[in-house]
């Protein structure tokens, strides 16, 4: 659409050779596999003497009590939930060996073996001489054809992460953090790309419930910090059971009661004086002639800016009935004030102020041995205001002399929260018969208002780009602005509620673990939209790249069009304004279901088989309930991998998978693709502007949109408010977007302490779904297959200005006929002028491992990738076009957008190296630490279109990949710098305190590096160049301290 839219266990103490134990622990592993990955449990497995009256007893802490045989083989497994253990071997009901502290990690298998010493498994027959072998395991789990990364809490207690689960899967190899301009997630969170993909293809789960963010799929809602357990971080691979991702899974478990009582609390400063400078940007563009705008000049004094936040939080837990009832209670504060000094094209500065309470609560019933019941309950909400004072520059970048003005006015303030409910039950139907069954609600509001203030106005209409007015008239020699802030004010009635059911059924039967189920979820949002501040309507200054061609469009007589400024008065110089209107409102609907089965099938006591299958439907309704996407026809999504442990003692594997994921279209992208939305421009020149930044002399321009004359409004996109047919709002041959994705690794022990692994991944984007403002091919094709049909019949039959479409496909449209019938018509990508929708993404991975033996543990993994097509997927990192505009981006609205479109995407890192880990210095110091070294990314620069740097199709702009007259695909002008962030930790635990009382310091960015991550792209036109064309849009974040104090109990 146009630009408004815009992963300890103990190793063993000697390598094990091929004997019966290590045969033992192979095929033991057939009873276990990746299908008892269910996000929120983990498996013990192993073996034991094969002796009559044999049984496996597993206890947790969490009344969890469940008893198995050992079967014919000395064999055993249970699924059990995230949490430790102690697993005991019985004969006739009586302990004869156990072991403590098993502490499985989610989706993964831990094997805990009762051989007796110098004997195979099968005669074994003297209990007595039994040896327990469950603290000496393989560093290598064999049962998985993938690579997870699972953090736990007792990393997170050292480890110096931001407290927030993207900053977690950062950790993880293929990782990066979002472009700067795509902003944050719904809770303040920046948002992370996995494997090449975009921000928008990632899923979020908590306790197994689907946490996305219901409305563009940006991001998605996380737990307290201290209230996680684990977090496992996926990133290629995942199951059937996973769906709705075709990037990364984020997952995260929850903490638990127990039968012991827990308290404690921690309180955690970050304060301003102990936080950097930012560094200032200034204009960099040497092509610049503007007065206060050419290379050198500030444009934004950040030296200024500041920042303070404080954290406290506090849990309590333990049993309401010793091993039946038990509870986790978790509540967060967290504070912060920004002073925040804007551009000097802007001449303000922001006090703002956020407020993040956050809550978590679990209820844990052990109904019997073989039934369990959970209830969770999550609540996040965040709460933002600010004063706004004016800021003065002081000239000749004189910064001593700069100094806060009077005040200005107050911004919007918002309080969004977000509140989940999770019921989970399981039950054990048999020893080989397990039941899940879960369903959950989240709720989101979203409330924005607009405070009063002495002197507001609420008449005044916001001023959009003054600094492209022209600088003859700026009001006090500064670009025209007033003090209404914002162009939209968010509806105040805007709710979200998203309901997530699952039933997965678990069943050994031999040598498969076969697990099938059902996954539906269904979205509706409610009272989304916005309306124009002020007045009703903005005023939108902006310079025509020519004065003698004309602004929008080449011909009158074919909408949209808007005349050549030269032919008014005070247009010789390009100079326009726009009165600009955009309004929206919807309550729209997504049907998600899903079906899987999948099958662990342990072919030798050496390979494993994971076969599965996925099938989903995807349903959008628009603000009537009437679906304008159905995908419901079957869209099979094959998941297949192997494991081979290839001496069988766990020492060396080999893995791979192979899966096609299928993505839905969120929410939001009805907003404007099947809703009756407003977007036009009326368009004029001026002779002078107000205090208020308000346009004067007016004379309307020659335009032509629903009708034709001067100053008509003017829509790029035909969005007049009219109400959409579903029918003709996306080809009739649409299909949902899907990633296809192949894996090939292997991982190794070298001795009892290291582990290293390589991996392979190659990611094939197969297809898109994003939306087509080209009206002017449609109507071509339209009069061209339907003969009798004129030109005026596009309009009659209101062409449809921005239909979703599977780009760089050929799609088949529909337009009424004005008589309830249709006329059909097809557009081939040629047609378009778009090439094939394509991304492709290769990645090589190394890495090397030291598990934790009671002093240090350390990882260090190197990733080598590219990500590189046409497109970055349903976002568009380098204009900042995500969130609503997920799916409905400017990239395929004309094909000349898309003209060298081909190249290095916005979001890929060639070389990114990761370091972590923590070390034991004394008893009572523990030292930790993260590195991350990684190349740039690659600058866009975005220009007016070809040699002759026009502006074709409904007038963009600067957004063509062309500058200066040549072709500019991505990675062709240059690359950010290298990035360097080092973070360290230090902690003190006294004896004294029974090292339940914790000091630590921390310190994020050592280096106080600030290199640029993303650069602002928009080159101009070689005539009227932008001043602010290469200069820093994101930078690293300043050096800051975090001081803590923790105590558990």
């Amino acid at each position: 659409m146009n630009i408004a839219k815009l992963r300890n266990s103990p190793s063993h103490g000697a390598r094990l050779r091929r004997t019966a134990l290590a045969l033992a622990i192979a095929t033991s592993a057939g009873m276990t596999g990746q299908v008892l990955a269910q996000a929120t449990t983990s498996t013990i497995f192993g073996t034991a003497p094969a002796a009559a009256g044999e049984t496996v007893q597993i206890v947790g802490g969490a009344g969890f009590n469940r008893t198995v045989p050992v079967d014919s083989t000395g064999r055993y497994s249970v699924t059990v939930p995230v949490g430790t253990y102690t697993v005991n071997l019985l004969q006739n009901g009586n302990i004869v060996q156990s072991q403590a502290n098993i502490t499985p990690k989610v989706s993964g298998a831990q094997a805990v073996n009762f051989i007796e010493a110098g004997a195979s498994a099968k005669n074994a027959q003297n209990l007595s001489t039994v040896t327990v072998t469950g603290n000496a395991l393989p560093a290598i789990d064999v049962t998985s054809t993938r690579e997870a990364s699972v953090i736990t809490a007792e990393q997170l207690k050292h480890l110096p992460v931001a407290r927030s689960g993207e900053a977690i899967a950062l950790l993880a190899p293929g990782t990066v953090q979002g472009a700067g301009m795509l902003g944050n997630g719904p809770t303040g969170q920046p948002m992370v790309s996995f494997g090449g993909s975009s921000v928008a293809e990632n899923a979020y789960y908590i306790n197994g419930f689907n946490t996305s963010d219901p409305l563009g799929n940006a991001g998605g809602i996380t737990l307290p910090y201290g209230s996680i357990s684990q977090q496992e971080t996926l990133t290629a691979g995942y199951g059937a059971e996973y769906g709705r991702s075709a990037g990364g899974v984020i997952s995260q478990i929850g903490k638990s009661g127990t039968n012991d009582w827990h308290f404690g609390g921690q309180a955690l400063w970050q304060p301003a004086f102990a936080r950097a400078n930012y560094i200032n940007t200034h204009y960099v563009n040497p092509r610049s002639d503007i007065p206060g705008q050419t290379a050198g000049s500030i444009y934004d004094y950040r030296n200024r800016d500041s920042r303070w936040e404080n954290v406290y939080d506090a849990y309590v837990s333990g049993p309401l009935i010793k091993d039946k009832l038990f509870f986790f209670i978790a509540a967060e504060s967290d504070k912060q004030q920004r002073t925040n000094v804007q551009s000097v094209e802007a001449g303000t500065v922001y006090y703002r102020k956020y407020s993040m309470p956050k809550f978590y609560g679990k209820l844990d019933w052990n109904i019997n041995d073989s039934n369990i019941l959970s209830l969770t309950g999550v609540r996040n909400k965040e709460q933002y205001s600010a004063s706004i004072y004016d800021y003065n520059y002081a000239p000749n970048n004189n910064y001593s002399q700069n100094s806060v003005g009077a005040f200005n006015s107050l911004d919007q303030s918002f309080k969004n929260a977000f509140s989940i409910w999770i019921a989970k039950y399981t039950s054990y139907i048999t020893d080989n018969l397990t039941l899940d069954a879960m369903y959950g609600k989240m709720r989101g509001t979203y409330y924005t208002v607009q405070p009063a203030y002495p002197g507001f106005d609420p008449t005044l209409a916001h001023i959009i780009q003054g600094g492209r007015a022209n600088p003859a008239l700026w009001p006090n020699g500064k670009p025209p602005q007033n003090n209404n802030a914002n162009t939209n004010v968010p509806s105040p009635d805007h709710k979200s509620s998203t309901t997530n059911l699952r039933l997965d059924l678990d069943w050994k039967l031999g040598q498969h673990d076969i697990k099938f189920g059902i996954d539906n979820m269904t979205t509706i949002d409610m009272g989304d939209g916005s309306a124009m501040s002020g007045p009703g309507y903005a005023w939108d200054y902006d310079k025509a790249p020519s004065a003698t061609v004309p602004f929008v469009g080449s011909d009158v007589s074919q909408a949209p069009f808007v005349d050549a400024t030269g032919n008014y008065p005070n247009g010789a110089g390009g100079y326009i304004v726009s009165k600009y209107v955009f309004v929206t409102a919807a309550a729209v609907k997504v049907s998600q279901r899903a079906q899987y089965i999948e099958d662990n099938w342990q072919i030798t006591p050496n390979l494993l088989l994971n076969l599965g299958l996925r099938n989903d439907q995807f349903t959008n309704y628009n603000p009537d309930g009437v679906p304008y996407v159905r995908l419901t026809k079957p869209q099979w999504a094959p998941r297949l991998g192997f494991s081979w442990d290839v001496f069988g003692d766990s020492t060396l594997k080999v893995y791979g998978n192979a899966g096609r994921y299928y993505l839905a279209l969120p929410a939001g992208v009805a907003l404007r693709e099947a809703s009756g939305s407003t977007y036009v421009q009326s368009y004029y020149t001026y002779s002078g502007i107000d205090a208020n930044g308000v346009p004067q002399g007016l004379t309307p321009i020659m335009s032509h949109g629903l009708t034709q004359g001067p100053g008509v409004p003017v829509s790029n996109n035909n969005e007049y408010g009219q109400p959409l047919d579903p029918n003709t709002v996306r080809s009739t041959n649409l299909k949902a977007e899907y990633q296809d994705e192949f894996v090939l690794g292997m991982q190794q022990q070298i001795n009892p302490s290291w582990v290293y692994g390589v991996q392979g991944t190659v990611r094939k984007l197969g297809r898109i779904v994003d939306d087509v403002a080209d009206t002017r091919t449609q109507c071509a094709q339209l009069l061209a297959q339907n003969p009798g049909l004129t030109d005026t019949n596009c309009s009659d039959y209101a062409l449809q200005g921005s239909v979703l479409i599977n780009p760089g496909s050929t799609n088949q449209f529909r337009i009424s006929d004005g008589h309830g019938g249709y006329y059909s018509y097809t557009v081939s990508p040629e047609q378009f002028g778009f090439p094939k929708a394509s991304r492709k993404y290769y990645a090589l991975e190394a890495y090397l491992e030291h598990p934790f033996d009671g002093k240090w543990q350390g990882k260090i993994d190197y990733v080598f990738s590219k990500s590189y097509g046409s497109t970055e997927g349903p976002v568009q990192s380098n204009i900042g076009q995500g969130g609503s505009s997920v799916s409905a981006t400017t990239q395929w609205d004309y094909g000349q957008l898309m003209q060298y479109a081909n190249g290095v995407q916005a979001n890929s890192r060639k070389h990114v190296l990761k370091a972590y880990g923590t070390y034991q210095v004394t008893p009572e110091w523990t030292v930790s630490g993260i590195l991350t070294v990684a190349s740039g990314t690659p600058k866009s620069c975005l220009g007016y279109y070809g040699p002759g740097e026009t502006n074709p199709g409904n007038g963009y702009g600067a957004f063509y990949h062309w500058c200066g007259g040549v072709p500019t695909p991505g990675g062709s002008t240059g690359y950010t710098p290298w990035i360097h962030p080092l973070d360290l930790s230090v902690e003190y635990r006294p004896e004294w305190a029974d090292k339940k009382l914790g000091f630590q310091l921390q310190v994020h960015n050592v280096l106080n590096e600030q290199k640029m991550t993303q650069a602002y792209e928009h080159y101009g036109s070689t005539a009227i160049p932008n001043p602010r064309y290469g200069q820093p849009f994101a930078t690293e974040t300043p050096r800051y301290v975090q001081f803590g104090v923790t105590y558990d109990y």
